[in-house]
């Protein structure tokens, strides 16, 4: 008698089993797949403007991109050129290189400001 009880329960734990089984493996299953890289950012592509003929009385934007080595440089640079240029105009921006999409206010402002920008750029 034992046995027939346990063959019994064994039957029907299978026959339960078989049919979760059924079940899982007709499931639909969606998956989500995501990019790692995040979303893409692509400037507009502008052209490039001709070189200016003098620097006399030109108002020139410096964009430091807070990397390191773009500080140290910038006095020595603004030196050299108003010993040069003495009518030369010198305003700098500090803009984080990884500050996508935000900067774009102060990029054209630097665009709008300056006849000719120089890019410390640190590395």
């Amino acid at each position: 008698m034992k046995t027939r009880g346990n063959l019994s329960l064994i039957l029907i734990v299978l026959t339960i089993f078989c049919a979760l089984y059924t079940e899982l493996v007709n499931a639909q299953v969606t998956l989500n797949v995501l990019d790692p890289r995040g979303e893409l950012f692509t400037p507009p592509v502008m052209p490039t403007t001709a070189r200016l003929d003098t620097l006399a009385g030109k108002k020139i934007g410096i964009l430091n991109n807070t990397k390191p080595g773009a500080d140290a440089f910038q006095p020595y640079l603004e030196k050299a050129l108003k010993e040069m240029v003495p009518t030369i105009e010198f305003k700098t921006w500090v803009i984080p290189y990884n500050a996508y999409p935000d900067k774009e206010k102060d990029l054209k402002a630097l665009a709008e400001w300056s006849n000719g920008v120089i890019g410390l750029l640190g590395d």
